[in-house]
């Protein structure tokens, strides 16, 4: 068939690098945790040190693992600047992880939402309001949304006027959209849970349309409020 492109095989330290986020995310490998050498992990997968080498060396760039001068390679604790790295989402995005920076979350997104609903125009308005018609649709139809709730934060952020604001949410991004992908997918299967979600946006919306600053920060505070006590409810 015209247009179809040729699947492209996973290369040998690809594959290794799957394995060990795996050993990670589920617990084998701790933060702070030594890795096997080189020659126990060049025998465990039955491949050569080169493959061996270039896997880890692609989880150091990503931040994942460090090497410690005469000690060996070691799981890194994550922090912030962690999380812009799309090879360390997947193992940063947990619940406490996330919890974190739903509190980060909190301390920005108040007051950009304070300042959207004293200086948000009719373009602004009008991407929020496009922003939840595209996030009502997506959860009728069993997605989880996250593209259109990250646009709607976003839409909130521009309305702010801020331009340091608007950045700080931009270079947040790939982590927001990380965590609603982790939060949001919580509720699929549960329709009643994600029309509460979106109904908490659409009063989020209202205040801000109505140029009701202290209701606007009322409101996303009680839904970052909501999204904490079902995180908080939630097993890893």
């Amino acid at each position: 068939m015209r247009g179809v492109k040729p699947i492209r095989r996973k290369k040998i330290s690809e594959e290794i690098v799957e394995e060990i986020k795996r050993w990670i995310e589920q617990g084998e490998l701790p933060l702070d945790s030594k890795l096997p050498s080189e020659k126990e992990l060049s025998d465990m997968f039955g491949v050569g040190r080169s493959s061996i080498r270039e896997a880890l060396s692609m989880l150091a760039a990503a931040r994942i693992i460090e090497t410690r001068q005469g000690e060996g390679t070691f799981v890194r604790k994550v922090d912030l600047s962690d999380y812009i790295h799309p090879l360390a989402l997947s193992i940063v995005a947990k619940k406490e992880q996330t919890l974190h920076l739903l509190e980060t979350r909190k301390i920005i997104e108040l007051g950009t939402v304070e300042l959207a609903a004293l200086r948000a125009d009719q373009r602004d308005l009008k991407e929020m309001k496009k922003a939840l018609i595209d996030f009502e649709y997506q959860l009728e139809i069993g997605e989880a949304g996250v593209d259109a709730d990250f646009a709607f934060h976003r839409a909130i952020a521009i309305a702010s006027k801020n331009p340091v604001l608007i950045q700080v949410i931009d270079s947040l991004s790939p982590v927001m959209k990380q965590s609603l992908t982790y939060t949001l997918h919580q509720n699929i299967g549960n329709l009643a849970k994600r029309r509460s979600v979106l109904q908490e946006h659409k009063e989020i919306f209202a205040r801000i349309e109505k140029r009701d600053a202290q209701g606007a920060v009322a409101c996303m505070r009680r839904y970052l409020e909501n999204v904490r006590k079902k995180l908080s409810e939630l097993k890893e």
